[in-house]
């Protein structure tokens, strides 16, 4: 139930991406002690500038039921450095967003979580 949603400006193969989202999988579930099985990636490839340029960027997003109040200031660290050794991102061109979703607001499988 874990969403980590990334929307770059680089032009990555499948196979990178895969890589990618893989890894920050990985590192959602190490850190919110949550099975893998239930975390969902995706990636999003657009027109994106920051700081004026258009050199490589991405904004993270993070959705999650019950989010620890530490868990952001982890996250963002962890999630910034294993982008950033997967694809060529400096982490100072990465925001992250962090959404702590209510049970009975996130569905799966015909029912919701609340």
């Amino acid at each position: 139930m874990p969403l980590i949603h990334v929307t770059s400006n680089l032009t990555l193969s499948d196979a990178e991406k895969s890589n990618a989202l893989k890894t920050l999988s990985q590192a959602v579930a190490e850190l919110l002690d949550k099975p893998e099985k239930i975390v969902m990636t995706s990636w999003t490839t657009a027109k994106m500038t920051m700081a004026g340029t258009d050199a490589p960027t991405a904004f993270v997003e993070l959705r999650a039921i019950r989010l620890p109040e530490d868990a952001p200031g982890k996250l963002s660290k962890e999630l910034c450095e294993r982008l950033s050794l997967t694809v060529d991102i400096r982490a100072d061109r990465i925001f992250l967003n962090f959404s702590d979703i209510e049970p009975g607001k996130w569905g799966w499988d015909g029912k919701t979580f609340g």
